[in-house]
């Protein structure tokens, strides 16, 4: 007998992530359970401390069958099943192992929901080139971008990572 299994998204209570996880862990029926967290230095008053925090905050990604999926609502932390058009969104495994990967890949990552578009102006907002504006011209895996700066009647083509850009029409 074939167990249908599809990945959900679960939208926890703030900070519950990593308790709601450790639930759908402890289950013995073969569902999985996904929490990416990412590590970051914090800097206290007195001291510098490596955490792990979610990716996406409230977020945990499940693997399950019918069964599950209604068992997993009686846990605590739960609060909904992500969802568009009313139905519970359903995301592809090759979705879920493309997260692992970037994850695994060590390169700093935040998910964002600012869509740039190729040719808008944009503005590099920290870093050594602060203030810098230029048009974008590529981008890479939503992440990593290439910008036109001009001047000089020369053209300089650099790649910048996601978290640094801006629209500089915000400038």
């Amino acid at each position: 007998m074939t167990i249908n299994r599809k990945w959900y998204v679960v939208y926890t209570r703030p900070n519950a992530e990593k308790k709601f996880a450790d639930q759908v862990n402890q289950f013995t029926t073969g569902c999985d359970v996904y929490l990416p967290l990412i590590t970051e230095n914090r800097q206290w008053s007195d001291r510098v401390k490596l955490v792990s925090r979610p990716l996406f905050k409230s977020y945990v990604f499940v693997y399950l069958n019918d069964d599950e999926y209604h068992y997993i609502k009686r846990l605590s932390g739960f609060v909904e099943y992500i969802k568009f058009n009313g139905k519970p969104s359903v995301v592809s495994s090759l979705e879920v192992e493309k997260i692992k990967t970037i994850i695994a890949s060590g390169f700093p990552c935040e998910p964002t929901t600012r869509k740039f578009a190729l040719g808008q102006s944009v503005e590099i907002k920290s870093g050594s080139l602060r203030g810098y504006q230029g048009k974008l011209v590529d981008i890479k895996n939503d992440a990593v971008f290439a910008i036109e700066v001009q001047g000089i009647d020369q053209n300089l083509l650099m790649s910048v990572p996601a978290s640094l850009l801006s629209f500089a029409e915000e400038a």
